[in-house]
């Protein structure tokens, strides 16, 4: 599973069966309350700014003329062609179930808000002309811009932003019926809307409730908006669906009259006239199609292959390039996660004793080429993670909840990865010792399960069919501690509801910390979610501490405040082993043909190439 940030779901086409698969996911991790009653009107103590951001200032001050890291200037026309894998069955991004194409969010709908990609939480105005946000984060106003049109000329309303938000609350995705619970939304005139939430001083909701496709509510008068459809969407985004062909195609064209072609959040972006995604059924089948010049750009999440497959494809006489981009963020971190509902792994001994047998550094060297980097924080080598003894700032987060924390935690940011074993030996003596501590008998060769009697068993659940050369090493070391490792290949579907169901005794977790972390921790680590199945509290964690780091970030108002909370969470995962840390990769890897050209910019920033990059051939054949 990969739970995926916001601005990667947003901003960039993903690719490989993983990502795909996160499509799916990002459908069922925001768990909400019932609603409660609010008051009729907000109060007059905010004032309608063009950007916003809940925890610092914003970089871009009102008129600015474009962001930093696109190029202004840069040429209109050409085509870009892209892979994905995986499938699609429906054009309706109103309605679940059914699976649709992520780039019609991206590119054929506006939204309120569009964040920057250089700032930690910067949010700017784009259907939205002004926001305006209560002090206490108790309701946000959106003023929408006078110009906002959808592709056919009519108007955007505030009454498309309350068809948009009432149809996804009671007819989309898992995660709209799920997060949209907690707001409700009024209109004032036909430019202003007014969104509440049930939880002021969430830091989460403008981005949440801001962040939403709009749709038109004129289109789907006349159509049922719970069914599946392939009929082409009216948006009043910068492109449109030219073609499709179902499960295996879709074109999408720049429309050259696009209302916001030239707003300031706009400026330097959408240069390609045509964007062509192709489907394929799995990455190999789709590196081969890059190598045969099917398609222009891939997104490689393979270290593997990074390290070996595009080289063949040079040598070949393919001109392909290989980019790397470096991010400023913790990045995506791989791991195990232990669900903790099973009696057995509640015990922290034996959740030690398992992560020991996983050796990062083989495992980096002989399957990925020294690819990847250890996972030493959850927050990467950023501020945010811990470092040395606990703060009094930590303390205070924790107040009388401070005696739930392990004693080494107080001293130490946490353990070392094998926790001071320095080979192997070392670590399965260690791993031994604390199962045989945590009462693990070993009968003819195999540790007992205390709770069942019978030799232990642990089966991983997983999605991405590239962990099988990780599982293999990591069996053949839990083996020498009396453990079978289990992990059969399943159906996609049947992993993902395996998961959901919370039937698993380990399954794969890829987080993407963001810069301003808290919601994705809440919905991963709450203990507000940890019995709710259908959710991504993989790990049903019902642990204090981290529950007030939680809470601690949601309602941090500074960098200062959010570091320590940070801080605190990252130090009690770090030594409650909660899950075996795989590895981590501030990396992208784009491999793409020579045809393109991209922003020159020292920002460290993800690199959206359908967004920001240009065609060197401005034709489109």
């Amino acid at each position: 599973m990969s739970f995926c940030s916001e601005r990667d779901k947003s901003k960039d086409l993903f690719a490989g069966r993983v990502v795909s698969i996160c499509r799916l996911y990002a459908c069922v991790w925001l768990i909400a309350l019932l609603l409660v009653t609010l008051p009729s009107a907000p109060p007059a103590t905010a004032e309608p700014a063009h950007g916003y951001s809940p925890i610092h200032e914003l970089k871009y001050p009102e008129g600015f003329t474009h962001f930093d890291y696109v190029e202004p200037s840069a040429p209109k026309g050409g085509v870009i062609r892209l892979a994905q894998v995986g499938t699609f069955d429906s054009l309706n991004t109103l309605y679940y179930p059914g699976t649709t194409p992520a780039d019609l969010r991206n590119y054929v709908y506006d939204r309120l808000i569009i964040a920057s990609a250089d700032e930690a939480a910067g949010y700017y105005g784009l259907l939205a002309e002004t926001i305006d946000v209560a002090a206490d984060l108790s309701w946000v106003r959106f003023k929408l811009h006078a110009d906002a049109r959808w592709n056919d000329g009519k108007p955007v309303t505030a009454e498309d932003v309350v068809f948009t938000f009432e149809t996804l609350l009671k007819h989309g995705a898992p995660y709209y019926r799920q997060v949209l619970r907690l707001y409700t939304i009024e209109t004032a005139s036909p430019r202003t809307v007014t969104f509440r939430t049930k939880r002021p001083g969430d830091r989460e909701f403008v981005r949440i409730v801001g962040g939403l496709p709009i749709h038109p509510k004129h289109f789907w008068e006349d159509r049922d908006a719970r069914r599946k459809s392939l009929r082409a969407p009216l948006g009043s985004g910068p492109y449109r669906v030219k073609s499709v062909d179902a499960g295996r195609s879709l074109v999408l064209e720049r429309v050259p009259d696009y209302w916001a072609k030239s707003r300031p959040v706009n400026v330097g972006r959408h240069n390609f006239d045509l964007i062509q995604i192709e489907y394929f059924r799995d990455a190999t089948v789709t590196r081969q199609a890059l190598a045969a010049g099917q398609f222009d750009v891939w997104q490689e999440g393979d270290a593997a292959q990074w390290s070996s497959a595009y080289e063949t494809m040079q040598r070949n006489g393919r001109n392909i390039q290989q980019t790397t981009f470096d991010l400023d963020t913790p990045g995506k971190i791989a791991t195990l996660v232990f669900n903790l509902r099973r009696p057995l792994f509640q015990d922290r001994r034996v959740r030690q004793a398992i992560a020991l047998a996983y050796n990062h550094e083989w495992t980096n060297r002989f399957l990925f080429n020294g690819r990847y980097k250890p996972v030493e924080s959850f927050y990467g080598d950023t501020p945010l993670g811990a470092r040395g003894p606990m703060t009094p700032a930590e303390k205070a987060i924790l107040g009388e909840r401070i005696d739930a924390v392990p004693e080494e935690a107080m001293d130490r940011p946490g353990p070392d990865l094998r926790e001071g074993a320095k080979d192997d030996r070392a670590a399965f003596r260690k791993a031994n010792a604390l199962l045989d501590e945590a009462g693990l008998r070993v009968v003819g060769g195999k540790r007992l399960d205390p709770v069942t009697g019978q030799a232990l068993v642990v089966e991983v659940i997983y999605n991405n069919p590239a962990l099988v050369r990780v599982f293999g090493p990591f069996a053949r070391n839990l083996e020498r501690l009396g453990i079978t490792l289990s992990y059969p290949l399943l159906e996609a579907t049947a992993a993902v509801r395996k998961k959901l169901d919370h039937d698993f005794d380990m399954a794969d977790l890829t987080m993407t910390p963001r810069l301003v972390a808290g919601n994705a921790e809440r919905l991963l680590w709450g203990s507000a979610l940890a019995d709710r199945k259908g959710t991504y509290a993989l790990a049903g964690a019902k642990d204090p501490v981290l529950d007030s780091a939680i809470a601690a970030m949601l309602k941090a108002t500074n960098r200062e405040s959010l570091q320590a909370a940070t801080r605190l969470f990252d130090r009690a995962m770090r030594w409650q082993r909660y899950v075996v840390p795989l590895w981590r990769n501030d990396e992208v890897w784009i491999a793409h043909w020579d045809n393109f050209g991209r922003p020159q910019t020292a920002a460290k920033v993800y690199p959206s190439y359908v967004d920001r990059w240009w065609s060197k051939r401005r034709s489109v054949d």
